[in-house]
């Protein structure tokens, strides 16, 4: 099993930051995401699907995302399945005085190898930013 574990202090309150989070969003904020299937705006997003490529079109890892918890304005969590990267996910918000503390925490069954968890830690950073540069920018 491998853990990996990210967060960023985001300057903008958790209501923005939540609007760019939530599964709707998905595929404009995390850059391996492709399609999000299932998502029904008047339902809680539990059971929503997004198809995920993550890696360059000669070497892509494809696999899917199921919402499992969505907990508004807080926690969404989510199972990874049918790929090499099986496991489990949550994103959390916490806010705080000045902003909003964005924790993502992704549970691997499988161990995995130095290179990969360096590749996957990275992409999560860039993502993190993505999500503070989407929200503080249209905070203001």
């Amino acid at each position: 099993m491998t853990e990996i574990k990210r967060s960023i202090e985001i300057t903008a309150t958790n209501e923005r930051v939540w609007d760019c989070i939530h599964p709707k969003n998905w595929k404009s904020i995390f850059h391996f995401v492709k399609n999000v299937d299932g998502y029904d705006r008047g339902k809680s997003g539990v059971g929503t699907r997004a198809s995920i490529v993550a890696g360059d079109d000669s070497a892509a890892i494809k696999y899917s995302v199921e919402v499992t918890e969505l907990n508004e304005k807080t926690k969404i969590a989510y199972r990874r399945y049918g790929g090499p990267l099986v496991g489990k996910g949550v994103i959390q918000l916490k806010s705080l005085q000045n902003g909003t503390l964005l924790k993502r925490t992704s549970i691997y069954d499988d161990d995995l190898s130095e290179e990969t968890i360096q590749s996957l830690s990275e992409g999560m950073e860039k993502d993190n930013l993505r999500i503070k540069k989407m929200a503080e920018t249209t905070q203001k």
